[in-house]
């Protein structure tokens, strides 16, 4: 076990390095492409050689400054740490609220008599599933623009669809955010129970005279786990891959509205994002950022299911001694 974590916490940095470097290769050397071929750009420039342009960053990078921010007088390190939290609170509620109500119907639509998935349950996740967070997030700004035009002029909406706050500002991006992950869960909850409800140990428990519910919640579902937690990571992934276009949406000032700026020319879009676009230090640091989340995640959920899963455990022990 040791032996694992030391290997998976070498390897974070020298991925996080690497993708650093991608990053900043690729804003680096798709600006001057993308200035030649706007008409509003009359000279071809040629970018400055890759690799000492990025040594030189590093060696700034080394003194501890990371620049400041295009357009801006503000340090690049205090824009992407307050991006970091306003975008990591929208992704730790959102999934907290996703794992527990997954959960709930994960375990309401569990049948013990036969072991079934309930119907409703499937048509659920098949239209959870299939529709994605902006759509959801759309439909928000619809309704609220509609119930404004209908109210007339000066109504304001019953929830805010723009702007940041620790408030009633969270409602829609979060409620866009959560629902593919919370049916995912869910649905994957109801398929492992189910499937552990038919194994032999629940027929055994069963017939000492122990209720469905304790069979249920306590056997089933510590045999479950371990599977149920990499479903949550992946939920996690699913709603970082779906932050960018939530936060966009809903302009809520995060990791993924910063990376859209750097993404989206400023002749494409209204945003104010202009001088950010395709900038080398800040595409670099919001891609390290989005990296790093996804790479501790998967570290801290591939260490609690060995925790909450011996057979792990006793496996990788097996392959070490063989």
């Amino acid at each position: 076990m040791t032996r694992f974590i030391l290997r998976r916490l070498a390897v974070i940095p020298v991925a996080l390095l690497l993708i650093h470097f991608l990053g900043f290769a690729y804003a680096h050397l798709a600006g001057p492409i993308r200035a030649a071929r706007t008409p509003y750009v009359f000279a071809q420039i040629g970018p400055p050689p890759l690799l000492s342009t990025y040594r030189n960053y590093l060696q700034q990078v080394s003194r501890l400054d990371l620049g400041t921010m295009p357009g801006a007088q503000e340090p690049l390190v205090a824009a992407i740490l307050r991006a970091t939290t306003a975008s990591l609170g929208l992704l730790i509620l959102a999934l907290v609220l996703s794992v527990l109500i997954g959960l709930v119907l994960g375990f309401r639509a569990s049948r013990l008599n036969p072991p079934r998935t309930s119907q409703w349950l499937t048509v659920l996740s098949t239209v959870g599933l299939a529709t994605p967070s902006f759509y959801i997030g759309s439909l928000f700004v619809v309704a609220s623009i509609t119930y404004v035009l209908q109210k007339g002029p000066g109504t304001e909406t019953p929830l805010p669809i723009r702007g940041f706050g620790w408030d009633k500002h969270l409602i829609a991006p979060i409620l866009a955010l959560m629902v593919r992950p919370t049916v995912q869960i869910a649905r994957m909850t109801s398929s492992l129970l189910v499937d552990e409800l038919n194994k032999q140990y629940i027929l055994a428990a069963r017939s000492f005279g122990h209720t469905w519910r304790t069979i249920r919640g306590r056997l089933a579902l510590s045999n479950i786990l371990a599977p149920v937690i990499l479903t949550t990571t992946g939920a996690l992934r699913l709603l970082v891959g779906e932050l960018i276009l939530v936060e966009w949406l809903f302009q809520w000032p995060g990791l993924g509205r910063l990376l859209g700026w750097t993404l989206v020319p400023p002749l494409l879009s209204s945003s104010g994002g202009g001088p950010l676009f395709l900038n080398p230090p800040v595409v670099a640091a919001v891609v390290t950022v989005f990296a790093a989340i996804f790479l501790v995640t998967d570290f801290a959920a591939t260490i609690l299911v060995r925790v909450v899963d011996p057979r792990l455990r006793a496996s990788e022990a097996e392959t070490a001694y063989d």
